[in-house]
Order: C-alpha cells, then structure tokens, then sequence
C-alpha cells in the first residue's frame, strides 16, 4: 500500500495515488507498507533512488543496513510489533532520506507508525524530512520505553507469585509450569525489545554523522541535539533491558528449582511411604512362607501376633521420621 503524505496547514495530509497517478513531487513523506513492485517503481521513479527489497533490508551487516547511495541515506531498523500478543514479532524498517523527502518502507504495521501519522495530521510543523525522520524514531523508541515499563511489571508480578509462600494446598497449589511459560514468554517480549533498541541505537549513531548540513537556519544543529538526546535514551533503555534480561534468567531458573523442590517433595512421600511399610511387609513374606515347622502357624495367638509386629514396625519407622522432621 502506498500512502503519501504533502504539508498542509494544519499539518500533513494524506492521499493514496491511484495505480497509474504519480507521486506528487512535494510529498515529503511516502510510505510503503507490504508493496507491490509497481509501487516500488513508481517511488522509485520520483525518488531517482533504488529501493532495497524484503531479503536486502533482513540483512544483518551494518554495511548493509546503513550507508549512502546515490545520495540517498539508507537506514535500517529492527522494530518491534504485535507485543501485546502471544506471538511477538520484529520487523525491519528502512528510512530513505533523499534530500526533502522521507521514504519508508516496511511490511508490517508497528503500532509506532500508525500514532506518528495520527499525531502528523494535527501538527503543522512537521514540513521536512528530517523532522519526519525523527519523529517516527522518538515514537518507535516511546513504544519500546513502554513495552520495558509492561516487562518490569510483569516480571515484579511473577516475581512475588514465585516466591510467595503460599498457605493453601490441594487445587490451590500454584502452577509452576503456567508461571514457567508466562516467564518465557515475558523473556520473548524483552529479548525482541532489547534487539530493537540495539538496532536503532545503531542508526541513530550513522544518523548524527550524516545529517544534511542546514547551518544557516540551525536546523543541522538541532537536530544532531535530538539525535544525541534519543541516542542517551536508547542506550538507557538497553541498560534496563539487559538488567530485566537478568532477572528473567533467574525467575526462570528460580522456578526450575521450585518445580524441582516440588517434584522432590511428592518423591519424598513416596520413598517415606515404601519405608514405613517395607518391615510389616517383611513380616507378613515371613509368615506367608508355609514350612512344615513354623511353631507360630499352630500357636492360638499366631495371627494377633503378626498383625501386632506389623502395625509395630510400621510405627516405629513412622515415629522416627517425625522426630528427624522428614514429614
């Protein structure tokens, strides 16, 4: 889908070219989203620039992500989309800054972009590429600040249900497994949040080295400033996704162990369970052997007697393991 966005007065506007219509030459933002080659040609057309295809932009060399051409800057994102879902996924996104016109080209849809081009409707002082360019930027790196505020609190929430001692038994036990997946996929989210961020961080380093010199309105120097404010905050956030990767590593292992705890403690009973009944069944194999000569099978008291040693030997063991509290 193509969509292009022209500056207005009260902010940008937005129209679809039919198939056939050209790119208007004062877009100064076109948008590409999953496009088809006629599309591609049409913007290319306008451009006088080559557009990078799907398996070029999965690319992950930074020589191939990030470089000038044909006077054109080339940058490629990793984005992520669809965090909110069971199924995380991340996308590459590449910026074209091609003198005063931004192309982006992508083949999913961050909830990033569609709240920049809203907000981009009502705000008449976005009218250069540049200014396009780093808004979609501070919103991509907005989202990732917080999906990472959502991780912390998941994971402070996973946290108190994995270590809290819980008084309640039978169906209430808690389930490790379903807190072992949740932790997953809670990594899952971080990770992606994490490659993103490092991705962008990247960018935004090309980014403050190939700025277009504008010197005489400052425009140059202001935006190396927010490049560098962004850049700050990037490298922010990498520090904290890296402490929550941390933390996620040891809630999973932690919850390992108590799977692990839990399992020994049903093996336990049954280990204690064989011990207690392993002498009355001692007993009772004695008694059960049938020879010739056992005084104690014609003897009137015989069979109260072996009932008495089996309950004996099966309390005594008992008895024993409470005091050593291994019950």
């Amino acid at each position: 889908m193509l969509t292009v966005y022209i500056p207005g007065p009260t902010g940008l506007i937005t129209f679809a070219p039919v198939p056939g219509e050209p790119v208007p030459h004062e877009a100064v933002w076109i948008d590409l989203l999953n496009p088809q080659q006629a599309e591609v040609m049409r913007v290319e057309e306008v451009c006088g620039l080559e557009l990078p295809t799907r398996e070029e932009m999965q690319e992950i060399e930074v020589s191939s992500r990030l470089y000038q051409e044909d006077g054109g800057m080339f940058l490629t994102a990793t984005v992520l989309s669809q965090s909110e879902s069971d199924h995380p996924e991340t996308t590459a996104v590449t910026f074209i800054l091609a003198g005063d016109r931004l192309v982006t080209v992508r083949h999913a849809e961050p909830k990033p972009f569609r709240a920049f081009a809203l907000r981009a409707l009502r705000q008449s002082s976005l009218r250069r590429a540049d200014q396009i360019l780093l808004g979609l930027l501070e919103a991509v790196i907005d989202r990732a600040a917080d999906i990472l505020e959502r991780v912390t609190s998941d994971v402070d929430s996973l946290s108190r249900e994995v270590f809290e001692h819980s008084r309640e038994t039978g169906e209430n036990i808690r389930d490790f497994q379903e807190i072992l997946r949740h932790v997953g996929q809670t990594g899952n989210v971080s990770s992606r949040a994490s490659d993103s961020l490092m991705s962008i961080g990247r960018l935004l380093a090309f980014l403050s080295q190939g700025i277009p010199v504008q010197s005489t309105k400052g425009v140059a120097k202001d935006a190396r400033t927010q490049v560098k404010v962004m850049w700050r905050d990037v490298q922010s956030l990498i520090d904290h996704a890296n402490f929550l990767a941390g933390k996620i590593t040891f809630l999973q292992d932690a919850t390992l162990g108590m799977i692990s705890i839990e399992q020994n403690a049903i093996i336990k009973i049954f280990s204690v369970v064989a011990v207690i009944f392993l002498p009355p069944t001692l007993v009772a194999s004695i008694y059960g052997m049938n020879f010739q000569v056992m005084p104690e099978l014609e003897w009137r008291l015989g069979y109260p007697w072996a009932l008495f040693l089996m309950l004996v030997s099966a309390v005594l063991p008992y008895l024993y393991f409470k005091r050593k509290r291994w019950l």
